[in-house]
């Protein structure tokens, strides 16, 4: 049985959604996020995105497919820092033996789970409820796109 960990990564609230088909929807196992502050240095923000990664994969040895909401920026720095936490996946899941880190774009989420690429972050909030095993409460935006992730990698990937 699969089980994915889902990411939309960013260096103010980083989140991770671990989840697997149950009864042909998606039965959440793990939902968390990372918030950090722009008072701090980028190497402290890293550090505490790159530890909770690194428990949530020591923890969750029965993930067996990560994939991550791919990045985009309009502005070279923003990019720039983006790429740092990619980065970071990207060391801690091949550590953890991942030889791939599937990514998928954000419309292509929007437009599978919402049917429109240009959904707001309600309206996609909103529509994962269907495709939840059991009702879950997101902390944030960052959290239901990170469960939007791993439900749109479960569709592609005929799983759900």
């Amino acid at each position: 049985m699969s089980v994915v960990l889902g990411m939309d990564l960013s260096l103010s609230s980083p989140a991770f959604c671990i989840g697997r088909v149950r009864e042909g929807k998606l039965e959440v196992l793990h939902l968390s996020h990372v918030k950090t502050t722009s008072k701090d240095t980028h190497g402290y923000r890293l550090r505490l995105i790159f530890n909770h990664l690194e428990k949530l994969l020591s923890e969750h040895p029965e993930v067996t497919d990560v994939v991550r909401e791919k990045g985009f920026s309009r502005h070279a720095l923003t990019t720039q820092t983006l790429f740092k936490v990619v980065g970071i996946s990207d060391l801690l899941t091949h550590h953890f033996g991942f030889e791939k880190v599937h990514e998928i774009a954000p419309t292509t989420v929007k437009k599978t789970i919402t049917g429109s690429g240009k959904a707001d972050k309600e309206e996609v909030a909103e529509a994962l409820r269907k495709y939840l095993y059991t009702d879950v409460n997101f902390a944030n935006d960052d959290e239901s796109d990170a469960c939007g992730v791993c439900i749109s990698y479960m569709i592609e990937k005929k799983m759900l």
